[in-house]
């Protein structure tokens, strides 16, 4: 336990740990490995004070954003238009039409986080173009993980899925559960 040896204070890291021990009390047989994992994540939102703006928050919204995920792996293909970016999403996926306020809203969370290199072109008809950084070609690498994860499970989760929608379509308050441990 990290105590302030001045104060006899804990840090605020411990403060969550303990906090985080209270919660994970009831639960049975916790991986061996939670107590790393939460006291990093206690760390870093810690040494953040929470701060969505900081960028390792910040990031989490990117991944979990369905339209900026797309936008990273779309332009793996090479600089865009925003104009081609919205034909090739709405191609992609007519059944979501992405509007031009979402479209520039995206675009800029992206380039401020420095995931995309913006570039006005200058001529007779003056345009941007949009470029994956090196930083944003990583991150769109690992969507792409994400998304042959998805492809690998497809069958589990639409089995464990249809198993879901079987039991909520008869009325069920709640599923049975996939494991049962212990009896009475």
């Amino acid at each position: 336990m990290g105590v302030d040896a001045v104060s006899g204070d804990a840090s605020p890291v411990d403060v969550i740990m303990e906090d985080i021990a209270l919660v994970l009390r009831g639960v049975s047989a916790p991986s061996g490995e939670y107590e790393d994992l939460f006291r990093k994540l206690a760390s870093l939102l810690t040494e953040f004070d929470r701060d969505r703006s900081v960028p390792v928050v910040g990031v989490a919204g990117h991944v979990g954003n369905y339209w900026r995920n797309w936008l990273l792996v779309i332009s793996r293909a090479g600089a865009l238009r925003p104009s081609a970016m919205r034909r090739l999403l709405d191609t992609l996926d007519p059944t979501h039409p992405l509007s031009q306020k979402m479209l520039t809203h995206n675009l800029r969370m992206l380039e401020r986080d420095g995931m995309y290199t913006r570039t006005v072109i200058a001529g007779t008809r003056r345009h941007v173009e949009y470029t994956l950084t090196p930083l944003g070609r990583e991150l769109s690498d690992l969507v792409m993980v994400l998304i042959d994860w998805g492809l690998r499970h497809t069958d589990d989760i639409d089995c464990a899925r249809a198993r879901f929608d079987h039991y909520a379509e008869r009325g069920a308050q709640d599923p049975p559960p996939d494991v049962v441990v212990g009896g009475g």
